[in-house]
């Protein structure tokens, strides 16, 4: 096997200040900010040192940043670490729907990333309120954590998608889409779909129309 090919001191230094930035920054890294990550050789190797620590580097409509891989997130979630509260996963998806999902779906935003809030005009406690399952104590209780961990992001009186968001890889993302699908559209031939692809069952003949 080739041993990698060791960097220069100079390269060294733009590799680790590349990935210490993509861990702390707010967002997402910008292209054209760091030049290591705009060489392939440099952004290979960042790539490789991160998925070395259990990340990975994911791009964001052209930005950069990272977030676990795939395999450690699965491995976090069935010892239950970092999970969210059952209480703090129904008030956030209630505001992804009506922050992302239902605007998306209606054409309103642009963008193809949970945190992507172009277009997005953000949603209020007392919006969140209007549904009766959840109380607006329990909503407020949710908000501060989720604000907290960056999942939401509060500007003045309105709450956005948070920064934390844009972390998920594109298969993160996907089950996020498919789990809100199953909520607001659980009889609809893709969730059906989903549903059986799921379980590993086998799905009736017209869920397989879906395109």
């Amino acid at each position: 096997m080739t041993s990698p090919k060791r960097l220069s001191a100079l390269d060294e230094t733009a590799v680790r200040e590349a990935i210490g930035a993509l861990e702390i920054v707010h967002g997402v890294v910008p292209p054209g900010v760091l030049p290591a990550l705009e060489d392939l050789a440099l952004r290979k190797a960042i790539s490789t040192r991160l998925e070395d620590c259990g990340r990975t580097l994911i791009n964001v409509e052209g930005g950069w940043t990272s977030g676990y891989r795939d395999d450690v997130a699965d491995t976090l979630v069935e010892s239950g670490l970092g999970v969210l509260p059952v209480g703090d996963r129904a008030v956030l998806v209630l505001l992804l729907l009506r922050t992302v999902a239902i605007p998306r779906a209606r054409g309103n935003t642009t963008g193809e990333t949970w945190g992507n809030t172009d277009g997005v005009r953000g949603t209020s406690i007392d919006d969140l309120a209007q549904n009766r399952n959840i109380s607006k104590t329990q909503i407020k209780d949710s908000m501060s954590r989720l604000c907290s961990s960056g999942l939401v992001e509060r500007r003045r009186s309105l709450l956005f998608p948070g920064p934390s968001l844009l972390r998920l890889t594109s298969k993160r993302s996907a089950q996020m889409w498919e789990n809100l699908l199953l909520l607001a559209a659980p009889a609809s031939l893709y969730a059906q779909a989903v549903r059986a692809r799921r379980t590993g069952a086998v799905p009736p003949d017209n869920t397989l129309e879906v395109g």
